[in-house]
């Protein structure tokens, strides 16, 4: 039996197709659509990233972020990332990603008093070797991305211990299948997510909800879940995070190609 970790998230994108300010529109509805589920979905759980959405938040709407904050303690509304943006580790310089880091911590720390262990960059297209070594000096030693997809590059397994260079040092990473959004959930997208799993590791993380130009969790979603909860042969689907999955198989680390 695999358990499934299924995360809800929002994607945004603070400037895309779009100015600023509709990304700073997003963030704020986004949040608070997710705040009102959480508010009356007493086992449903949400994760969401990067310091500047926090920052919006807490500038122009300040009760909102005091809800998030209760959720926060209350275990149900997860940090992940603790970067400033999702940037892309492409182009930057090492110091540049480090500035992220250096940036995002400060943020979280002051806000929310801790700074989130799991790296999270699923919109990056690549992924410096730098990386690595970048996130343990940070105490972040899991990380979490979609690109390179399967169809682009072949990797150890679905989750595997990543080097950037030989000597250096390890994080435990996660590529996720598919697509880190989804309008709709379907058993294909949630199977998916089991396919090459290493030998012994019997969870896996299912990634939903709308994006990219916001909107995250919906009741349509949560019922999906509910209603196929135990009715896929072999599987299981909890509502859940990235900590709570990397919870799970931390006994199986070492393991892990």
């Amino acid at each position: 039996m695999i358990t499934v970790h299924l995360v809800f998230k929002a994607h945004i994108d603070p400037v895309w197709l779009w100015p600023w300010q509709s990304g700073l529109d997003t963030v704020v509805a986004t949040c608070r659509s997710a705040c009102d589920l959480l508010d009356e979905e007493a086992d449903v759980h949400f994760t969401q990233g990067e310091a500047w959405a926090y920052l919006q938040i807490e500038r122009t709407d300040p009760w909102l972020f005091e809800r998030i904050r209760r959720h926060v303690e209350a275990g149900r509304w997860h940090l992940v990332g603790g970067w400033w943006i999702q940037p892309d580790c492409n182009g930057p310089s090492g110091l540049g990603l480090q500035r992220q880091i250096e940036l995002g911590r400060e943020y979280f720390f002051e806000r929310f008093g801790v700074f989130p262990r799991i790296g999270y960059n699923i919109d990056s297209f690549g992924h410096a070797a730098c990386l690595p070594e970048l996130l343990r000096a940070s105490d972040q030693d899991r990380y979490v991305f979609m690109r390179p997809q399967e169809h682009e590059m072949a990797l150890p397994g679905r989750v595997f211990r990543w080097r950037g260079r030989t000597d250096g040092p390890e994080v435990v990473a996660f590529r996720i299948a598919q697509a880190y959004s989804t309008r709709e959930l379907t058993v294909e997208h949630i199977r998916a997510s089991t396919q090459g799993l290493p030998e012994g590791i019997e969870h896996t993380m299912c990634f939903a909800g709308v994006g990219d130009h916001g909107g995250g969790i919906t009741r349509r979603q949560i019922d999906w879940c509910r209603e196929h909860q135990d009715r896929i042969d072999g599987l299981r689907i909890v509502f859940s995070s990235p900590d709570r999955f990397f919870e799970a198989i931390s006994d199986h680390i070492e393991s892990l190609p």
